[in-house]
């Protein structure tokens, strides 16, 4: 009997934290096989700035685990609640019906959003295909980006979305064979890595991006109806933090 009830015990106490802990995911870059994951709170994470908002996550959460999923995978784990939140996400009117964001989400300047992030366009230094802010000219093929991303819906409005199920990890030669007219991609590892394919001196940046949009981390619309202090505290913290980084960074960039 003495055994049974020091099992339970011990049973109760292990599984107690398990089940207190909060799970984010998020969208690991295309092709980590040239990427050294960053150690967080003794968690591999892809990518730095990803990394540096879990670093944040972990001061307030001290238990939370992060996991690499599937862009859609992610969107919809989160959706139904099996995972507490997405470490970084475009807040849209139709998103902000299944998953929580701050106050104020989307708004110009907003103060609790972690960073504004333009997804700019590529194509062939030849290429004729132009942007102007609000329509695009002289596409042949359509363009590609991440499936699940706001740029995705946006390129489908514009009826400029490649019609073909093209991998973005290869967008580089897609763009070089010309099987697509371009790719829209945001800066971060995944840009980094596409700047160092040996064809892409055949590429250029347009001058105008897609669009700029700023990212949250949001949770599910569940645990923040049970957990609303938490949510609130999370994403307070996340904006001193990413208020005293952005001062940091400042300061070391001017001449000393």
């Amino acid at each position: 009997m003495r055994s049974w009830f020091l099992f339970m015990l011990l049973w109760v106490w292990s599984a107690g934290p398990l089940q207190a802990a909060e799970t984010f995911c998020y969208d690991a870059p295309a092709d980590k096989s040239s990427l050294k994951p960053v150690l967080v709170g003794g968690q591999h994470i892809y990518g730095a700035p990803t990394a540096r908002i879990a670093g944040w996550v972990l001061q307030v959460l001290p238990q939370a685990t992060f996991v690499e999923l599937p862009w859609q995978r992610c969107l919809n784990e989160v959706r139904a609640g099996r995972i507490d939140g997405l470490l970084s996400l475009g807040w849209t009117e139709e998103r902000a019906k299944w998953y929580a964001f701050p106050p104020h989400a989307g708004q110009p300047h907003d103060k609790l959003a972690l960073f504004d992030v333009p997804y700019f366009i590529y194509v062939l230094q030849d290429s004729a295909v132009r942007w102007d802010g609000q329509q695009f000219h002289s596409l042949q093929y359509g363009l590609i980006t991440f499936k699940g991303y706001v740029a995705e819906q946006r390129l489908r409005d514009l009826n400029a979305l490649a019609p073909l199920d093209l991998d973005i990890s290869q967008a580089v030669d897609l763009l070089v064979n010309r099987r697509v007219d371009g790719y829209v991609i945001p800066p971060g590892t995944t840009a980094q890595q596409f700047s160092q394919h040996p064809k892409f001196a055949q590429v250029r940046q347009l001058a105008i991006p897609l669009l700029q949009m700023p990212l949250y981390l949001a949770f599910a619309k569940q645990y923040c109806q049970v957990k609303t202090e938490v949510c609130e505290r999370v994403w307070t913290h996340l904006a001193a933090q990413r208020q005293s980084w952005e001062a940091a960074e400042r300061a070391a960039a001017e001449p000393q």
